[in-house]
């Protein structure tokens, strides 16, 4: 009679736990925010100086490829409220110091 009281127990108050809401999770953003208007204001010859003024830094600067930078957005756990980017994957590609091609994935 105890362990059948005792095993009762322990099922009821392991099913409670499901009744309380999930935990807050904080949303995690990593990347660069670029709006279209950023994007259309992007032409074929601008030089490094002036995309990075634009855009800011670029998320990924490949050793082996100086002369592609990438900007990239990712957000986990997002809400309603998180700020999110238009442009998710971004690939500009430079000669020269002048922006030759602009990628848009």
């Amino acid at each position: 009679m105890k362990k059948s009281v005792l095993i009762l127990c322990a099922a009821l108050s392991l099913g409670a736990c499901s009744l309380f809401p999930p935990p807050y999770k904080v949303p995690v953003t990593q990347g660069n925010l670029v709006t279209q208007d950023q994007l259309s204001q992007l032409k074929i010859g601008m030089s490094e100086s002036q995309v990075t003024y634009l855009l800011g830094n670029p998320m990924i600067q490949d050793t082996f490829k100086p002369n592609e930078w990438h900007y990239m957005y990712t957000s986990k756990y997002a809400t309603s409220e998180t700020k999110q980017s238009e442009v998710t994957d971004l690939v500009l590609t430079f000669d020269s110091g002048s922006l030759t091609n602009i990628k848009n994935n």
